[in-house]
């Protein structure tokens, strides 16, 4: 971590193995070959980790933004050397918590989450907080993005969450009744979840291995972003769920707020591990194309202020210093931005989609 004395780390300077590139000439999510040249010169600003210079085209069909040349799934590896450290917390992290009202008032959230959830039982915990709930729609989408806007599950009910790190969702979702499952490409992720008692496959999408129809809800949380074939991997999460069964997935958006303000430096670019930057509309018509059905867009919550902070640090080469307070001007900043998403979930930092696998 460096400090105010020393200077910024850089993203390598060496280039990507050349023979560990892919072309991609056309949009891998609606396979149109019209684009628009969006960043030409991206580096890995977060981590400083994965070596090379890339290209982020537009595509001119659906909007989404993906890398070509792009790192092959045999070398992708290599952008992930010093990726997020696998904590062993046995609590879980609500991420609720780094909301205003979160911190102040969790027993709020306990309330209303509790009386969503008849297994959940948080505390501290107000009654106050289930009535009081239409009155702070932006402390309830964040509390519903806790649980990520799932229904109460029935007896049995079966989750996986796909790329599910060191189980922090896992735990959540056992807390509110359903018996959950992750998925993990990392051997270090998958190896910390099960330290824990937690219940982890190792693999990946598009082909999970793991029998079809058989969960009641599946959840990508910062997923499909990173993979090479979105729609055979939307496709995969259909197989798994049972009729009925829903859908949940979180993914950066390409219209975001941040991205038009921060342009190469925003958080959500990630590069070379964010491989396809979907916009509202694309992913709404790939989960469409893959079989799901009662989709709709979800607030996130106010998320604006971590993106703001992230951007100004990928900016200024300081991705890794902390303890800087924002300015009032991003502070404020990030409220405006949170009212905007809030008011049209097409332009919030991020995109929440929830659907389902049909009945029949």
């Amino acid at each position: 971590m460096p400090d105010s004395n020393t200077s910024p780390p850089r993203a390598p300077a060496s280039d990507w193995p050349s023979d560990g590139l892919e072309a991609q000439p056309a949009c891998p999510v609606c396979a149109t070959a019209d684009r628009q040249l969006a960043h030409p010169a991206l580096v890995d600003g977060i981590f400083f980790c994965a070596p090379g210079r890339w290209q982020m085209f537009r595509c001119q069909g659906c909007g989404c933004g993906y890398l070509d040349p792009r790192p092959t799934p045999a070398t992708i590896g290599l952008a992930y050397a010093s990726y997020y450290t696998h904590s062993t917390t046995p609590e879980p992290r609500w991420l609720s918590d780094a909301s205003f009202l979160g911190r102040r008032l969790p027993s709020w959230r306990n309330g209303y989450l509790n009386r969503r959830f008849r297994h959940l039982r948080r505390q501290p915990s107000s009654a106050l907080g289930g009535r009081l709930a239409p009155l702070f729609p932006y402390a309830r989408d964040f509390a519903e993005r806790d649980v990520r806007h799932l229904p109460p599950p029935g007896a049995e009910a079966r989750l996986l969450d796909i790329g599910c790190g060191d189980g922090n969702f896992l735990r959540i979702a056992e807390a509110i009744g359903y018996r959950a499952e992750g998925l993990e490409f990392d051997p270090q992720a998958t190896a910390a979840a099960c330290a824990q008692g937690l219940t982890v496959h190792q693999g990946g999408l598009p082909d999970t291995g793991l029998p079809g129809g058989t969960y009641d809800a599946v959840t990508l949380s910062q997923v499909i972003e990173h993979v090479h074939d979105p729609r055979h991997a939307l496709a995969e999460c259909l197989r798994l769920l049972k009729p009925g069964g829903t859908l949940w997935v979180a993914t950066p958006n390409m219209d975001a707020q941040g991205h038009a303000r921060f342009g190469p430096h925003w958080r959500g670019l990630e590069p070379p591990r964010h491989l396809v930057l979907f916009t509202a509309d694309a992913l709404l018509r790939a989960c469409t194309e893959a079989g799901f059905r009662n989709l709709s867009l979800k607030p996130i919550g106010p998320v604006s202020a971590w993106f703001l902070d992230a951007s100004n640090r990928i900016r200024t080469g300081t991705a890794h210093r902390t303890g800087t307070p924002p300015l009032l001007t991003e502070r404020l900043a990030a409220i405006w931005m949170d009212w905007r998403a809030f008011r049209d979930p097409r332009r919030g930092e991020e995109l929440i989609v929830v659907g389902n696998r049909p009945l029949a």
